[in-house]
């Protein structure tokens, strides 16, 4: 929705990332791009390395003052990352030595500044100890490996901190906000105990997940434990993807096993 919704006026630099990511996914399969849709995809990449150092709103659209969400550097190292591979493998011509560059500096700034040395853990936000169920996405694009002692330690971080009888809140919320265990998190946090080995563990956090659905297999936005209840968009599309996505993931492991 744009019309009435002050997300339409934000900046949200992890678009560049989703759309170079599935630019990438999309060549893989044999679709590469013509010479339009590189020079598309060249201005995405260029505006990732142009503007990751800048604050934006953040994957959950944040309404208070801009911040400097690891989430969205990441997807902005995404960006410089798959268009880096694409201008390789499709050989197209890009300004690869300042991409590898801009590439580079996120990850430094990243790992030094959205990351809790004392924990161990990366965090919300630079200079932040606040943790974000968005996190559970760094290995989805490389940023880190899911069995990375890292992520495993972020991703116990989460399920402890974010915990909301089972399912998993988006981040922390103050006393008296109205907010639900947030769905899509829920399954993200299955999909890294999957990839982390943690089958049985995975399987309770995905059947806690499935069982908020309605009676033909449904899912809302967001889900109040207390109650019941479900909140939010209804039916929601990221928590059917993150549902499907975490599905193959188990699945995958235990045809394996």
């Amino acid at each position: 929705m744009r019309v009435g919704n002050r997300a339409s006026k934000q900046l949200q630099l992890g678009v560049y990332g989703q759309l170079l990511e599935l630019s990438w996914r999309w060549h893989r399969r044999g679709n590469s791009p013509d010479d339009d849709y590189w020079r598309f995809l060249v201005e995405l990449v260029d505006a990732a390395s142009r503007l990751w150092s800048e604050p934006d709103r953040g994957i959950w659209e944040a309404r208070e003052e801009a911040r400097h969400f690891v989430y969205s550097k990441v997807m902005c190292w995404a960006a410089l990352d798959r268009g880096l591979r694409l201008a390789e493998e499709c050989m197209r011509r890009a300004p690869e030595r300042r991409w590898k560059q801009s590439r580079d500096e996120i990850q430094a700034a990243v790992e030094s500044e959205g990351y809790d040395e004392e924990r161990g853990v990366f965090v919300q936000a630079f200079g932040s100890k606040e943790l974000d169920a968005a996190l559970l996405l760094l290995p989805e694009v490389g940023f880190a490996d899911y069995k990375d002692e890292r992520m495993i330690r972020t991703t116990d971080a989460i399920r402890e901190e974010l915990d909301d009888g089972g399912l998993i809140k988006r981040y922390r919320v103050e006393d008296g906000e109205q907010e639900g265990a947030f769905l899509a998190c829920s399954f993200w946090l299955a999909k890294c105990l999957v990839h982390q080995g943690r089958l049985e563990e995975a399987g309770k956090v995905f059947d806690q997940a499935v069982s908020t659905g309605n009676d033909l297999g449904l899912f809302s936005e967001e889900y109040d434990t207390g109650t019941a209840e479900m909140l939010g968009n209804f039916p929601q599309a990221l928590t059917h993807l993150s549902h499907i996505s975490a599905a193959v993931a188990l699945s995958g492991h235990q045809e394996r096993g």
